[in-house]
């Protein structure tokens, strides 16, 4: 979904095909911040979210966009200023003082001050909910309830529209008066809500957009279909992850380096520097491939800030040249022994060469071994890479490419942090300004998701595997691995979500 902000005149707060919402609150309650999440907004120039008050000072229309069509249109508001003493010009402007002010007695409120400097802001967002808008009234539960919102809710209940009340939490902590508000919202609103803005995922915004379903039986058909067109193209998304882990993973297990020595007076030196060189570009051509496939996914779930700052911090986040990783992600020896007899024998004919050109005692020739028992030999190796010798064209030199790494693990380690890179966008919100970047696993401990796949799924990845070293153009957009990749990605947003 696709906001498109626009500042408008009060003739065009209404779309004639797409259901309107004010978004009205306090100041500093976080209206911005719920709109900057529910329509994936991350642009401080397109919606301003700050700890500073009143960085919202007039009304700015942002529409839904879903395949080219605006289907909801929201209007973000300044906040209320003086709503005791607004209301207080309310009720002595009322036609029927012994009835109570209606919806007449707001709209001559605002038509009396709307050209003077008193009751400015309470002016301006009132203007679009008397053309027809609806209210989504942005509260912090953590807040004591005082006169002020009372106030507040009183002069939105005289709208007479339909009406939502969105309890927007400001810290982590269990809020103190939530109790309280929702008894005195449920006086004025049709329907009551808890939205996190700095921790809704997916499913949060859905069901917060579902909600407004429920509060104005006109809309129903058209928020219905909202709902569906927003489901297809999640789901679209999805997939599009899952082309584009596929095609690092193609990408990276089948990426060489080469280079290229002289046999001069000390061939073995010369040898050694050589492939010392050539291990060292190989890792950071794929710690490349793989910040382009976290960029590409940033991109798509429309994290343009984060992206344009995250790769600065990726390049020190994993190494996989470190024991460490070798440790914390990919599969254990047990589920590697299973998944390696999937693949069957690993090939032989390659030198197995570390950096530097040191062996660490794994031995110089593979070949011939049941894919199991290497996987369960090599288990915790550090990555050792393929060698392939061959002579230069000029006399009395040697060509060697380097790459990928003989250990079975390799793949799925890749596949492990693509997966957290995934994991920590789904949990990204687009109303949080201040982060550096998109943070890597870091921690203690076990961080890996590749574990917990299931041995079929895991098998299934193995064989893949294989398939790539052999022909990765012919199986670079496997349907079935599509589907697998799918089918983890939405197991990931579900565990993220409950």
């Amino acid at each position: 979904m696709t906001p498109r902000p626009e500042t408008s005149t009060p003739a065009a707060w209404l779309a004639p095909d797409a259901p309107t919402f004010a978004v009205v609150g306090k100041v500093n309650m976080g209206k911005s911040a719920v709109l900057a999440t529910l329509l994936e907004e991350d642009d401080d120039a397109i919606i301003r979210i700050s700890n500073e008050p009143g960085e919202t000072t007039r009304c700015q229309r942002l529409s839904l966009i879903l395949d080219g069509a605006e289907r909801l249109r929201f209007i973000d508001t300044p906040g209320f200023q003086q709503p005791i003493e607004a209301l207080r010009a309310i009720r002595a402007l009322a036609e029927h003082p012994e009835r109570g002010p209606g919806p007449a007695d707001l709209k001559r409120f605002v038509e009396r001050y709307r050209d003077t400097d008193t009751f400015v802001d309470e002016c301006v967002l009132l203007a679009p909910i008397l053309e027809g808008a609806g209210v989504i009234y942005v509260v912090d539960p953590g807040a004591r309830l005082h006169d002020a919102f009372i106030a507040e809710i009183e002069i939105l209940r005289l709208s007479a529209g339909p009406r939502l009340a969105v309890l927007n939490p400001k810290t982590d902590k269990a809020p103190s008066h939530e109790d309280a508000w929702r008894a005195e919202l449920g006086k004025a609103f049709n329907l009551v809500r808890t939205f996190n803005a700095f921790a809704a995922r997916f499913k949060a915004r859905r069901e917060l957009l579902a909600a407004l379903n429920q509060i104005d039986e006109r809309d129903q058909a058209h928020l219905g279909a909202t709902l569906e067109r927003l489901d297809t193209e999640w789901a679209q998304r999805r997939e599009d992850a899952a082309e584009l882990i596929m095609d690092f993973m193609a990408r990276a297990l089948t990426h060489t380096e080469r280079t290229s020595y002289v046999d001069d007076a000390t061939p073995e030196a010369a040898r050694r520097e050589a492939l010392a060189a050539a291990h060292k570009r190989y890792f950071a051509a794929i710690a490349e491939l793989e910040r382009e496939a976290t960029d590409r996914l940033l991109a798509l779930y429309r994290h343009r800030h984060t992206q344009a700052r995250t790769q600065a911090v990726l390049a020190e986040d994993i190494d996989l040249t470190e024991a460490e990783t070798w440790q914390r992600f990919g599969l254990d020896r047990r589920q590697l022994t299973f998944a390696g007899a999937a693949t069957g024998a690993a090939g032989g004919g390659w030198v197995d060469i570390a950096t530097a050109g040191h062996t660490l005692g794994l031995g110089a020739l593979f070949g011939g071994s049941v894919g199991g028992a290497l996987a369960w030999f090599k288990g915790d190796a550090l990555p050792s890479l393929n060698l392939s010798v061959g002579r230069r064209a000029t006399l009395g030199g040697r060509a060697l490419t380097v790459g990928p790494p003989k250990n079975a693990n390799f793949a799925w380690i890749l596949l492990d942090l693509v997966l957290l890179r995934y994991r920590a966008i789904m949990d990204l919100t687009h109303a949080v300004r201040d982060r550096d970047g998109l943070a890597g696993p870091g921690g203690a401990g076990k961080d890996g998701l590749v574990q917990g796949l299931g041995s079929a799924r895991q098998k299934m990845l193995a064989r893949w595997f294989g398939h790539l070293a052999k022909d990765p153009d012919a199986h670079r957009h496997d349907p079935e691995i599509r589907a697998a990749i799918e089918a983890t990605l939405a197991e990931i947003e579900q565990a993220r979500a409950d």
